[in-house]
């Protein structure tokens, strides 16, 4: 138990994050582990893809900023968990519950660069793919 509360602490923080990521949990199943509503207020990511359809998050304190070709620009409060995959932020928008999973996993995205997590944004049953930086990016590089 205490090696998922260490890791929980080092998955609040995106910096955290990277500097955790060889730090194991005692533990042989992780589907037995539950996750644990985190303070979201000290995390940002920024996450995007362009598989099937582009889609672009920006996670900062409580807050989902969302901008994707499936639905209008929208920013919602979130609740945060994490387990020992990485951190989940969720919410509804429209009715539809939306998910934003983010993992300690290198993504390469579409343009070939490296990237330090995977991402996954659900909503409204679908769920698409991506990848995700630390920090909140306001505004895509270009």
């Amino acid at each position: 138990m205490r090696s998922l509360l260490l890791t929980t602490m080092c998955l609040t923080g995106s910096l955290a994050l990277v500097a955790c990521s060889n730090h194991r949990a005692d533990t042989t199943d992780l589907n037995k582990q539950t996750s644990i509503e985190v303070p979201v207020a000290s995390a940002a990511f920024t996450a995007f893809g362009n598989k099937e359809k582009s889609w672009r998050t920006v996670v900062e304190g409580n807050k989902l900023s969302v901008e994707a070709d499936f639905l209008k620009p929208t920013t919602v409060v979130v609740v945060g968990s994490a387990n020992t995959e990485g951190v989940e932020y969720a919410s509804t928008v429209n009715g539809h519950p939306i998910i934003l999973n983010i993992r300690k996993n290198t993504c390469i995205d579409d343009n070939g660069y490296q990237n330090e997590f995977t991402a996954i944004l659900s909503y409204a049953g679908k769920a698409y793919q991506g990848c995700a930086v630390a920090g909140a990016i306001e505004t895509a590089p270009t």
